[in-house]
């Protein structure tokens, strides 16, 4: 097979990234928002041609990011800030869907899918920061994927998108037998200093080309840092380089400086970057991500009336996104992001390990009071299972009506059918009889705390005491939803957005017993099927685009079945600016481009770039 025609049969939107922040999904609407239409503020993709240099940039979230070592992040937000702080083989065209472009290989790769090789060539120049300040090269992307199986990285990417790499198991046991030292994977090697070769086991895997485009596959120095890979969890988060525009400030030994977590995130200019070697344009000479901003209301009024900010990890309250909409409709863009957002309930815990006690508090969730905590329709379709729209798969899993369960059939809420679950659960009554409390974490956000306190509503029909817990929203994943061992019970405002156009990144990470991990965990529910499991194994190696969508359309209405969540809306992300603020999205991953966002405003100029 050519490399014209293996890339061919590889493309596919390349519509990046997991971990769906849950306050970046609400929207708008008094009523339900049927006034209004998030297709009248369309997002922007591109800069303009007149985008000019210079300024500061303020990012305002309610929380922090997961992390910034691209092995560990995997939700948007820090998805966000690593497109400013790192590079890929690849990239998402952001102007043109279903296409890949070059970023730090020289060309699009070479394929042989029927052999099982992938060949990249490396631009020569791309340098990493301070105090690395060397090329990089194709060594650092063997590490990269490497370190990946580390439990101290705890990526959840590897597995799912390069599991198949010849000696992949080997590596696994490798790491079982010395967890503070990155393996050697036999099908990862660095050919020399700019040619990388994978080889796979088999034929290469339908999404192993689109995986580098992911940040888990951005470059990483092993000699700088193997020694913060050793540690449990790797501290390489707190010692990171860059290899992109931007870089956190750092001292003389690699230490950030600019990164006060939970507060703030500095980004400047990476003085060993140069702009003739990158697409990113980097207007801004400097990046203010801020946290701490819970009371999204009086954040979002602050963009709105002041000057170069824009928001994070949250969104308006449904009634100020409405006043947005009417009042400042050149300030929002509403950004399609084929998202899923759900209330997890975690399958191991007692009474939620009885899938009818789950069909029951489906069944009575009024998730049309879900949908309006966010926003009501402006925000998207309420969601009948987990495939978003236009992701292949969504009309096989049963499309917008979904797939004909009773316990989904009444979007308000159906206590008749949710009594008749419980009694198939062993409750005569038709509701639960045990002395078991639930804990719920929620983020402390009006809309995360309004979202919970409808979930909890659905536990209470049903005689199911629940404690609610509100943290901060990176809180609420890395010490609570994201951890097995703190047994929580249920998690109300998570979700995922697509991956690579795939339903695979939809289900894969989320509903795969196999792909539970001990933290960084995506599988919220811990939902543990055999017979899902071994259904998503055979999917995963589905070459034959009609094929995969009809086997990702059948494992969804199976997952949906056992109702390990309840599903709530397909989002749309609500994105705000300053007036001044000429905002880009990242196609993506739904959330801002950082490295192309500007100010209009913008006084001096950079580089070598006219004003």
């Amino acid at each position: 097979m050519t490399t014209e025609t293996a890339m061919a049969r590889f493309r596919r939107t390349p519509v990046v990234v997991g971990l769906l922040l849950a306050v970046v999904l609400s929207a708008c609407g008094g009523g339900d928002g049927d006034d209004l239409a998030a297709n009248d503020f369309a997002p922007r993709y591109s800069p303009p041609s007149d985008a000019k240099y210079g300024g500061e940039l303020m990012v305002l979230g309610s929380g922090d990011v997961d992390s910034l070592d691209p092995g560990v992040a995997q939700n948007q937000y820090a998805f966000m800030v690593l497109f400013a702080t790192q590079r890929t083989l690849l990239t998402p065209d952001n102007e043109t869907p279903a296409k890949l472009i070059p970023d730090i290989a020289r060309t699009l790769p070479k394929v042989d899918v029927k052999a099982g090789t992938i060949e990249f060539d490396l631009r020569p120049g791309i340098r990493f920061s301070p105090p690395v300040s060397r090329p990089v090269v194709a060594a650092d992307f063997e590490y990269a994927i490497e370190r990946s199986l580390l439990p101290g990285v705890a990526n959840g990417y590897v597995e799912p998108y390069l599991g198949s790499l010849r000696g992949f198991a080997a590596a696994k046991r490798q790491v079982e037998r010395d967890p503070e030292r990155a393996p050697d994977i036999a099908g990862v090697t660095a050919l020399s200093p700019d040619r990388l070769e994978l080889r796979f086991a088999g034929v290469v895997p339908p999404l192993a080309v689109d995986a580098f485009s992911l940040p888990f596959t951005s470059p990483v120095p092993a000699g700088y840092a193997r020694k913060f890979d050793a540690e449990i969890p790797s501290t390489y988060a707190q010692n990171v380089v860059s290899s992109g525009p931007y870089m956190v400030p750092n001292d003389d030994q690699g230490a950030l400086t600019g990164h006060r977590p939970g507060i703030e995130i500095e980004l400047v200019r990476n003085p060993e970057w140069e702009r003739s070697r990158d697409f990113r344009p980097a207007f801004l000479d400097r990046i203010r991500v801020e946290s701490g901003f819970t009371n999204t209301g009086s954040a979002s009024e602050r963009i709105l009336e002041g000057e170069s900010q824009i928001n994070g990890d949250f969104a308006p309250d449904p009634v100020l996104l409405e006043r947005t909409a009417e009042n400042h409709p050149d300030q929002l863009m509403m950004v399609p992001a084929g998202a899923i957002l759900y209330a997890a309930m975690n399958t191991t815990i007692e009474p939620l390990n009885d899938v009818n006690v789950r069909r029951a508090i489906v069944a009575a969730a009024d998730r049309v009071a879900m949908r309006l905590a966010r926003g009501g329709a402006f925000v998207g379709p309420l969601a009948t299972h987990f495939i978003p729209p236009r992701v292949p798969g969504f009309e096989q899993a049963g499309g917008l009506e979904g797939p004909g369960y009773d316990f989904l059939a009444n979007p308000r809420g159906d206590d008749e059918v949710a009594a008749k679950y419980m009694r198939r659960a062993g409750y005569p009554g038709g509701r639960y009889t045990g002395d078991e409390e639930l804990l719920m974490v929620t983020d402390t956000t009006g809309i995360g705390r309004k979202t919970g306190e409808v979930v909890k509503r659905a536990f209470d029909a049903v005689g199911i005491d629940v404690e609610a817990r509100a943290v901060t929203q990176d809180i609420m994943y890395s010490r609570f939803c994201n951890v097995p061992a703190a047994e929580v019970a249920i998690c109300p405002n998570v979700g995922w957005v697509r991956q690579l156009d795939d339903a695979q990144t939809v289900l894969d990470q989320t509903f795969n017993g196999n792909a539970i991990l001990p933290v960084n965990n995506s599988n919220w529910p811990q939902l543990d099927v055999p017979a899902i499991n071994r259904a998503i194994d055979r999917a995963k190696r589905i070459e034959d685009p009609e094929g995969r969508a009809d086997a990702w359309g059948a494992i969804d209405r199976s997952i949906t079945r056992v109702a390990p969540a309840i599903p709530i809306v397909w989002s749309e992300v609500p994105a705000l600016s300053s007036e001044n603020v000429v905002n880009v999205i990242d196609r993506a991953n739904a959330n801002p481009s950082l490295p192309m966002v500007s100010l209009s405003d913008a006084t001096r100029c950079t580089g070598d770039s006219d004003c």
